[in-house]
């Protein structure tokens, strides 16, 4: 009874807006709705004007191709996706009966977990015995070519440019997406979770207690690799946790199995280098980062912080736990990770927000301050196979676009007011959690109980806009320093981008052994068991191991992603 009633305030909206605003909710100014009327009324008249290209129908067979319900009469197809260790069973999931009552498309399910999904999945498409529907199937670009060409995934771009609208918007305002998730042979295949958000750069979390013991306001952090080197010495050296030993790891490491590469990956990019291994720059041109003449002047720098015990002594063995265990001794200094808490250790909200980011750096051979971000792209959330008839092909076109939308985008992550969220009293625009009372976090009812789109990437398309629409004064801390100290610099370092399964095959030839190669030496130089002056050897072994075959195979990838833009 309660998600019928759910279901018919969803309708009530959908026949008002087309796009419901994340951000804004029930208590919408004037001017707010005026602009989404405007927006809707222009929706209907691109419908008109599609409806009059394709002959004025409205229905095709059993399918409606406006409004809902989607069908007419209720259809059941099966349905394949990872089942994450936080979800309960998914035909309880709030999020599908929501959707069942406002289309009529109902789903068996097949939900293996996500630590046998791989293989069940492989063996089911490599059978024959597979879903209709693959929703949250993490299929690989190379999956997604293997299959879109022997005929079972289904090419959706005719579906996409006929019946969705929201996918389409996507692309006008995203267009490096439609190219993104475009296989070599032109089809599209699968569609992704699209989230572009303000915190699409790792930060560099730093300990607001020790920048108030030295006196440091942080609008003075420093903005180049030298005074952020002032600064560690500083952290180093006058004992900032005030327990009169030299116990402080001003720069800690959270890398885990990366073998330094958590801080290769983020601190490269001062020296104009922004990724170890595959980057483009500006110009359109492939590179292997360790090639780059300033990867040796980055490496230098970091075998300085190492030498003088600014980066942790243990940063090659221990674990990113034990990182953490050192933050919550006092120990830490800085580092980077999604949250100061992971850093520094478990804290109240209002005390994490004071914590500053430490901004993008610039470096003498690097004059421009300069951070690295995501795509904001993951691929492989929804594909339909060749089991899937042209009536149920449009049908669940229709279902997956409502996902694009904003106020379907929203459902499928957070679901339906009243459960895990509720509108603040503070600012009817913004959101707040409601926390559960029976032992459980939030997280654990809405993967239990409301979506699968927690703990598993499903389709969507997450606003600029979505991030900043909670009442939290820690997330609203996180965004205003993330705009002012990195977003301002930030670059991607690579597109998401297809290869065809001839350059697969090049690249999985060279890949592993360049990596090993790379990793073993660069901590020896970090380290110091390797001198400076070995180098260009270093250099020449990675030539002897195929690079520049590898980064030759990369630019002709990029080059095709170039031209689809």
């Amino acid at each position: 009874m309660k998600a019928k009633k759910l279901v018919a305030l969803l309708l009530a909206v959908l026949m008002m807006v087309s796009v419901f605003a994340a951000c804004g909710g029930n208590n919408e100014s004037s001017s707010s709705q005026e602009s989404k009327q405007e927006s809707s009324e222009s929706s209907k008249e691109e419908s008109s004007e599609e409806s009059s290209e394709s002959g004025g129908e409205t229905e095709a067979g059993n399918v409606n191709l406006e409004g809902y319900p989607i069908v007419k009469e209720p259809i059941t197809l099966s349905m394949m996706g990872a089942r994450a260790g936080i979800h309960g069973d998914w035909d309880k999931m709030e999020f599908f009966d929501i959707m069942s009552e406002m289309t009529n498309i109902n789903f068996t399910y097949d939900t293996p977990s996500g630590e046998v999904f791989q293989e069940k999945k492989n063996l089911a498409l490599n059978s024959g015995n597979y879903a209709q529907v693959l929703f949250g199937s993490q299929l690989t670009r190379e999956e997604q070519v293997k299959f879109g060409a022997q005929g079972i995934l289904l090419p959706l771009e005719e579906y996409i440019d006929k019946y969705c609208p929201n996918i389409l918007a996507m692309f006008e305002e995203k267009p490096d997406v439609r190219p993104s998730i475009t296989a070599p042979d032109g089809h599209i295949y699968s569609l992704p979770t699209v989230s572009y958000s303000p915190l699409m750069s790792t930060a560099m979390w730093v300990n607001i207690d020790w920048l108030d013991k030295l006196g440091v306001k942080p609008e003075d952090l420093p903005t180049d690799v030298d005074g952020f080197y002032d600064l560690m010495v500083r952290f180093r050296d006058e004992d900032p946790n005030g327990n009169g030993e030299k116990d402080e790891i001003p720069l800690n490491v959270f890398d885990d199995a990366d073998k330094g590469d958590g801080i290769y990956n983020q601190m490269m990019a001062y020296f104009g280098v922004l990724r170890p291994e595959i980057y483009v720059d500006d110009g359109g041109k492939i590179h292997y980062g360790m090639m780059d003449e300033n990867a040796k002047v980055a490496f230098e720098f970091f075998h300085k912080l190492y030498s003088e015990k600014i980066l942790s002594q243990e940063m090659y063995s221990h674990s990113a736990a034990d990182a953490t265990a050192e933050g919550t001794e006092g120990r830490n200094g800085a580092g980077y990770h999604a949250l100061p808490r992971f850093i520094f250790g478990n804290m109240e909200m209002e005390k994490e927000a004071t914590y500053p980011i430490m901004p993008a750096l610039s470096s003498s051979v690097n004059p421009e301050q300069t951070c690295i971000r995501g795509t904001g792209i993951t691929q492989g959330t929804f594909s339909l196979t060749d089991k899937c008839d042209e009536e149920t092909v449009i049908a669940m076109m229709r279902w997956v676009d409502y996902l694009y939308s904003e106020e379907g985008s929203w459902l499928i992550h957070y679901g339906p007011e009243g459960h895990i969220w509720e509108y603040s009293e503070n600012d009817p625009t913004l959101h707040k959690y409601i926390f559960p009372t029976d032992g459980r976090n939030v997280e654990e009812v809405r993967g239990g109980e409301i979506t699968p789109d927690c703990g598993l990437a499903l389709p969507k398309w997450v606003r600029d806009s979505t991030e900043g629409a909670w009442d939290d004064v820690q997330q609203q801390a996180r965004i205003a320093w993330s705009d002012k100290s990195l977003n301002p610099y930030n670059k991607q370092y690579l597109p998401d981008m297809f290869l065809t399964e001839e350059e697969q095959a090049v690249v999985d030839m060279y890949a592993t052994d360049l990596k090993n190669y790379r990793q073993e030496n660069s901590a020896k130089f970090v380290v110091g068991d390797k001198s400076f002056d070995e180098w260009d050897a270093f250099v020449d072994g990675m030539k002897a191991l195929g690079v520049e075959e590898y980064i030759a195979t990369y630019q002709q990838a990029y080059d095709r992603w170039a031209s689809n833009k």
